[in-house]
């Protein structure tokens, strides 16, 4: 809704009493205002509005735009009635509405009924200035944004709304009981080329007739009319249920639906004899994801399978095989799961087939296919360390150690290259068990360890990965990230002698990788080795590294002074033009 005019107040409406209720009399107020030049409503001028007799009609406009407001008629309350008007609208090419508000306590509480330009429907009740749809926009058939016949009947808590004769929805609230009657009208958009220069307003619309009838025995007659479902169109209840679904009312769309079978059934067997039990596509998903939201999980899969049985290909059986997958798996029906995804949902260049097949051989504890069935799916995203990692646990339980090592291997790397320190350390129990005697998993396993600063354990599994290296004839190609991590990993420990060794070595393996050069000439410094080469290794190391700002040079002028090779760090300083003293 848009934002309401009117006063702000703290008026809490209490329901009428039975005595009051008793109070209200019975009258049937008629005003065709072709016929007559008197109006029963408030007519004065406002900031936001005009209200005004017409030719032939009563006219509200409203001056501003994305704003609401209504004129009532004063002294009059009504509880239980039939409101029937004849309404036209002039949006002047923008989006706007106009309908009835009724039971109006005061400007903070009443229900408004709305038809909009673009051919919608919409009742809320507000409550202390704050509307709460009842019925949120709903679709007109046969409706050209314009003129409009609207019907209300409120009958206790119940609440039927007709337009041009027709059903168009429903809905019980007890807000409120009783109060007056007004005409509304609202702006919701406009632009400026909507507007001529000279118009003095944003919209109009204009009332040609309005009834209310208070005559209990009429009121019930029509209450009783539109509570037959034989009176009501399937479609309309059908177009409701719709909107219920959008509205999260999940249990009243559902008994939209089954009203609108009922009725269509009845249509049939009138005709026929026969019971129909026609049932399209449209309706069967809507009722089966109705269904699935309250929980009816048996109901939602009947509505499924009968949907399948008929339209298994269509847009509507696509999305009710994914609905069924989901309750099947949320039940944890998994055989019967893996039977209707190779049924259904057999497409094997979809990933999703194979991660839920996979699934599924898993949990009825068929290993090697769970295995075969994640190792394809990561063929198709080998991005996604987690289908490795699962074709791992899958060759694990299948006791396929050799190839449950290789997949975590390639997990690891994955999830390392990604930063994804919980995803790596969630392998790395089953990572060394598997792989105590391999090389490669304990350098993952050190490389894991040196990310969560757990430097003690970093050092230890990159001592046993060289050690296992070593021992391979021939010798595997090393990692100079290996020996780069483990080196800084002792520099930490304030082994800088042990961590100069590793570190050359990394230069050795990757000479133009300037980061590992860097590093090797700043630990020197640290470990207090005087080395008229170590100012060449920092120009060696910046020349193969991206230092835009200049922060690396005059980080390595700070260490180079500090070590006293003040001539050596004006170099730096110069090269940067930072703190050149």
């Amino acid at each position: 809704m848009v934002p309401f005019f009117g006063r702000f107040s703290n008026f809490l409406f209490n329901k009428v009493t039975r005595q009051e209720q008793e109070s209200f009399s019975e009258e049937k107020l008629i005003m065709d205002f072709s016929r007559t030049k008197k109006s029963p409503f408030n007519i004065k001028p406002e900031s936001s509005y005009n209200a005004y007799m017409s030719k032939k009609c009563f006219e509200i406009v409203l001056k501003k735009q994305k704003c609401i407001a209504w004129t009532e008629i004063p002294d009059r309350e009504y509880q239980d009635h039939i409101i029937e008007a004849r309404i036209r609208l002039d949006n002047l090419g923008g989006y706007a509405a106009a309908g009835i508000t009724f039971h109006i306590r005061d400007d903070q509480a009443y229900y408004i009924a709305l038809f909009s330009s673009k051919g919608y429907f919409r009742v809320d009740a507000v409550r202390d200035g704050s509307p709460k749809p009842l019925i949120a926009w709903t679709d007109i058939s046969e409706f050209n944004g314009k003129n409009i016949n609207m019907g209300i009947i409120t009958y206790g808590t119940f609440l039927i709304f007709l337009i041009n004769g027709k059903w168009i929805g429903e809905a019980s609230d007890d807000s409120l009981v009783s109060g007056k009657v007004g005409f509304a009208i609202a702006s919701y958009e406009t632009t400026g080329e909507n507007l001529s220069a000279n118009s003095e307003y944003v919209c109009k619309a204009s009332l040609d007739y309005i009834s209310i009838n208070t005559r209990i025995k009429d009121v019930e007659e029509k209450y009783k009319k539109w509570t037959n479902y034989l009176n009501i169109n399937a479609e309309s209840r059908l177009r409701l249920a719709e909107t219920f679904a959008v509205m999260g009312e999940s249990l009243k769309a559902l008994e939209q639906i089954y009203k609108a079978w009922e009725r269509r059934d009845e249509a049939t067997r009138a005709v026929s004899g026969e019971e129909s039990g026609v049932r399209t596509k449209k309706e069967l998903l809507l009722a089966a994801r109705m269904s699935i939201r309250l929980g009816q999980y048996d109901e939602a899969v009947n509505f499924i399978d009968a949907l399948l049985e008929q339209w298994a290909n269509s847009a509507e059986g696509k999305e009710a095989v994914k609905e069924k997958i989901k309750i099947l798996g949320d039940q944890k029906k998994f055989a019967e799961l893996k039977e209707f995804v190779l049924k259904y949902a057999k497409n094997k260049k979809d990933i999703n087939y194979h991660t839920l097949l996979a699934r599924c051989y898993f949990e009825l504890k068929e290993y090697k296919k769970s295995a075969s069935a994640w190792d394809k799916a990561f063929e198709m995203n080998s991005e996604n360390g987690v289908y490795a990692a699962n074709a791992a646990n899958a060759f694990d339980h299948a006791k396929k150690k050799e190839e449950a090592l290789e997949r975590f291997i390639t997990a690891g790397k994955i999830f390392l290259k990604q930063n994804n320190q919980a995803e790596l350390g969630a392998i790395i129990p089953k990572l060394l068990t598997l792989g105590e005697n391999d090389w490669t998993a304990r350098v993952l396993a050190g490389k894991w360890a040196f990310s969560v600063e757990d430097y003690d354990r970093c050092i230890t599994e990159f001592s046993a990965a060289n050690k296992i290296r070593s021992a391979i004839k021939p010798k595997p190609k090393a990692d100079p990230a290996h020996y780069y991590l483990w080196g800084l990993a002792l520099s930490v420990k304030d082994k800088n002698s042990e961590a100069v060794r590793l570190l050359e070595r990394a230069v050795k393996l990757e000479p133009d990788y300037g980061l590992f050069r860097f590093k090797l000439a700043e630990i020197k410094l640290k470990a207090g080795i005087k080395d008229s080469s170590i100012a060449g290794e920092f120009k060696l190391a910046l020349d193969n590294m991206d230092d835009p700002d200049g922060n690396m040079a005059e980080h390595a002028g700070n260490l180079l002074r500090s070590a006293g090779y003040v001539k050596s760090a004006k170099y730096f300083f110069d090269k940067t033009g930072k703190n050149a003293g």
